[in-house]
């Protein structure tokens, strides 16, 4: 079949906003000052949080939320302007990055600290998972744990020193994220340059705080660990909601930055355990329990059983299972959002349309039906950029443009 990209026209209310397309990707993170300090390939801008915001015009003393926080994208961003910063993840790694990067700091306090670890004496190897011991060698293992055992004892600025420490060790790791999943790598021992690495990295976060810091207790930030489909807050406390669902495209990242998590503290069934318990948007998530009772209320939109009933015959039945469960969650998520948001409080999810078998996923369309389910009103959507397709599909099926959008959406006001 021809690799001749195909198009279609937007839907009504969808308008193009091209001026947005590098803003939907994580390019502008790496030399922005605490965006820099750790963050995962497929992030928005921040360039992107601030169009959303300047659109909105929140008040000085607005709450802003995001429900799949991530490396903290939005939360910094809102926090950078004074607003009230809210972030949820299920991932112990994101909750992490997110909170070391919009925590206030006592610059002397990490001086302390980082002097601390470097003079800690050498410390002995533990027993590591084989995973580990394939990234790394014994050699550079023993550098890490000298460095990990002060780190992990701190009672404050653990967060900070433990961001800085994932962030130098990527390099090292022979555990390379590839799209959806990571390949192996192989070459000679590192473990020399593993310390040096660690202290240009504090060094440069240690600029930034200098750079961009608030006074403590100034409108703390606040980054839990919870699932975006119950949220451990009240009703009606947020003004605003900006986040970015994993896409579903069958990426798992428990897998992809497997060797953070383990790094982080995190050990094996953990991991396994996260996999499981994340929003459906690859295969090997499960349904959630004790939700089924809300999906009471749901019905697959028109546009998903489309694009179901088009998908071929040899489609395996895990794949429909998790798309099925994408949606249910996508929509689980939204009524959360539907209560936690004020009268008249707004919504940004960052989505992007998936294909499956030669058949295109409008997640974008999808989800403006999902959230109208959910009680949320559609406002606009703003269509940054067309994407490609994974090179297995576009061999077997030809190019297919994939909208990459954020769908803006609010929540009545009071009457």
């Amino acid at each position: 079949m021809s690799a001749v990209a195909k198009t279609s026209a937007s839907p009504p209310g969808f308008r193009p906003r091209q001026d947005l397309a590098k803003a939907a990707t994580s390019r502008d993170l790496a030399t922005a000052p605490r965006h820099r300090w750790f963050y995962f390939p497929h992030s928005y801008s921040y360039r992107l949080v601030d169009a959303i915001l300047d659109f909105w015009d929140l008040p000085p003393d607005a709450a802003v939320a995001d429900n799949f926080a991530g490396s903290g994208t939005t939360l910094l961003s809102a926090r950078q302007r004074g607003l009230l910063a809210l972030g949820f993840d299920l991932s112990p790694l994101a909750v992490a990055a997110s909170a070391a990067k919009v925590a206030s700091y006592d610059e002397r306090a990490l001086e302390r600290a980082f002097r601390r670890i470097l003079a800690a004496a050498p410390a002995a190897l533990p027993r590591v998972s084989h995973r580990l011991s394939r990234a790394f060698t014994d050699a550079e293992l023993s550098e890490m744990f000298t460095l990990l055992g002060p780190i992990r004892s701190l009672r404050t600025a653990r967060r900070f020193f433990m961001v800085a420490f994932l962030s130098a060790m990527g390099e090292f790791s022979r555990a390379v994220p590839d799209g959806g999943w990571f390949r192996w790598r192989e070459w000679p021992d590192r473990s020399t340059e593993i310390r040096d690495a660690f202290k240009t990295t504090v060094s440069r976060m240690m600029d930034d705080v200098q750079a961009l810091n608030w006074p403590r207790g100034e409108r703390e930030a606040s980054v839990r660990r919870a699932d975006a489909r119950r949220l451990p807050i009240g009703s009606a406390c947020v003004d605003g909601l900006i986040t970015s669902p994993p896409y579903a495209n069958r990426h798992d990242y428990s897998r992809v930055f497997h060797i953070e998590l383990l790094l982080l503290g995190e050990a094996e069934p953990d991991v396994t355990r996260l996999r499981h318990r994340s929003i459906r948007s690859n295969v090997e998530a499960k349904p959630p329990r004790g939700l089924t009772r809300h999906l009471d209320a749901y019905r697959p939109p028109a546009p998903l059983s489309v694009a179901l009933q088009a998908l071929p015959s040899t489609t395996e039945a895990r794949v429909m299972r998790f798309l099925q469960g994408y949606f249910e969650d996508i929509y689980l998520s939204l009524v959360e959002v539907a209560r936690i948001l004020r009268p008249g409080g707004r919504v940004a999810y960052v989505v992007g349309n998936v294909r499956h078998g030669g058949v295109m996923v409008p997640v974008d369309e999808i989800t403006v039906e999902l959230a109208a389910a959910a009680g949320l009103g559609f406002e606009t959507a703003w269509v940054m950029r067309e994407r490609g397709n994974a090179a297995q599909q576009m061999g077997r099926y030809g190019r297919q443009a994939s909208r990459e959008s954020v769908v803006l959406l609010s929540k009545a006001a009071s009457p």
